[in-house]
């Protein structure tokens, strides 16, 4: 009888889930009451990497849709709110989880209104000034409804918020992608060079599962264990800040190319190189940013000292660890940060550089955002298969 409960939830998840894709699916092509395509509109969309980065954001640009800003202020306010957190600005570290989690909902609504804002009128997709008010709402709303739809996937379906980006990227990215294999398959030795692309995304594939996957192992020693047992590992991941530096970064890196259109193509940001670099630098910081955010060694030497009777080996608890605990960090993280820095910023810029190839620059950093989103859903999907497996070990006994 409990197996078959557990069953039946697994499969109403699964439910809500394919429910929650197919309503997300359908606003996002449901057209934006009052509105029209502008020249601005399909000048920023051609002309630059906003729509490849809004899709990949939680928003979809690339669509005159409901909701085209989407899950994007959402992702914004999370950032900000564990940027408070982190610095401990404001004594917003002694707030209790229901005070942070109203400030960050009232944080989304106002990032929602202003991007709302921001779009219809700097796209110029309106015609008059009450339209504008009007198609602001509209799409502030929508914003608020997708969210809404994420933290409902997040309780009852599974994969939370990163479900929706998820389908966001396969279904933005697989068109252009599609458009790209046949224009390159259409050039001399287009076949083999088709070929040879799949070979090196499979490459790129493994390469990042294992990425994300391996760790630098630092020792721990309890106070109350034997001297013969073996020390305690305590995985630190290189990777560890590549999924917020994706998912909630890219929002912060859309400002370099929103830049273009502020200050025309004549500026420093309109060149494709100087751009690519400042995006990059971008995604460095923010990969730092997050790795510490997840890994605080503060904490982690005081949990150390205060709570667990650990110390790491050849190293003295309190300030020494806390200390060496940011080198490791510091260290560890150089290469993760420095490839995800690279795979960032050619991914949104790259199209700038392969022109009507731009399909096939996007499909290293889809990739890593895949494998890295799909091992979230892995895990939640682990978590409630363990009672079935459970189950079916104590039959089995």
């Amino acid at each position: 009888m409990t197996q078959q409960t557990q069953s039946s939830n697994l499969l109403k998840r699964v439910g809500i889930t394919l429910l929650i894709l197919i309503i997300y699916m359908l606003g996002c092509t449901i057209p934006v009451p009052l509105t029209s395509i502008s020249s601005i509109y399909r000048e920023v969309l051609a002309n630059s990497s906003v729509g490849i980065m809004s899709f990949m954001s939680g928003s979809n640009l690339q669509r005159l849709s409901l909701f085209m800003v989407g899950l994007n202020p959402l992702m914004i306010a999370m950032m900000i709110v564990q940027l408070l957190m982190m610095l401990r600005l404001f004594y917003f570290d002694t707030l209790s989880t229901n005070q942070v989690m109203r400030f960050q909902q009232w944080l989304t609504l106002i990032l929602a209104v202003i991007q709302s804002l921001a779009i219809t009128l700097g796209l110029h997709i309106t015609k008059t000034l009450l339209d504008s008010l009007a198609v602001t709402l509209i799409l502030t709303a929508g914003s608020l409804f997708v969210v809404w739809l994420g933290n409902i996937n997040m309780k009852f379906g599974i994969g939370g918020t990163i479900t929706i980006i998820l389908f966001n990227i396969i279904s933005g990215s697989f068109p252009s992608l599609i458009r790209s294999v046949k224009l390159l398959s259409q050039q001399r030795y287009g076949i083999i060079m088709v070929v040879l692309a799949g070979i090196v995304g499979c490459i790129i594939l493994v390469f990042w599962i294992a990425f994300n996957r391996a760790y630098y192992p630092i020792k721990i020693v309890n106070t109350m264990m034997s001297s013969h047992d073996k020390p305690i590992i305590l995985p630190l991941g290189l990777n560890m800040g590549a999924m917020m530096t994706y998912m909630v970064g890219m929002s912060l890196l859309m400002v370099p190319t929103l830049l273009i259109n502020v200050l025309g193509p004549r500026s420093i940001w309109a060149n494709p190189y100087f751009n690519m670099a400042v995006s990059g630098g971008l995604a460095f910081v923010l990969f730092y940013f997050f790795t510490f955010v997840q890994f605080d060694p503060k904490e982690q030497a005081k949990t150390m000292l205060h709570n667990n009777n650990n110390y790491i080996i050849g190293i003295r608890p309190g300030e020494p660890t806390k200390k060496y605990l940011q080198q490791v960090v510091l260290h560890v993280s150089f290469i993760g940060a420095v490839l995800n820095a690279i795979q960032l910023s050619f991914g949104l810029l790259g199209s700038q550089i392969l022109g009507k190839f731009a399909g096939l620059a996007i499909i290293p950093m889809n990739m890593i955002m895949i494998v890295m989103f799909m091992q979230g859903i892995k895990d939640q999907l682990l978590m409630l298969l363990f009672p079935l497996r459970y189950a079916h070990l104590m039959k089995d006994e």
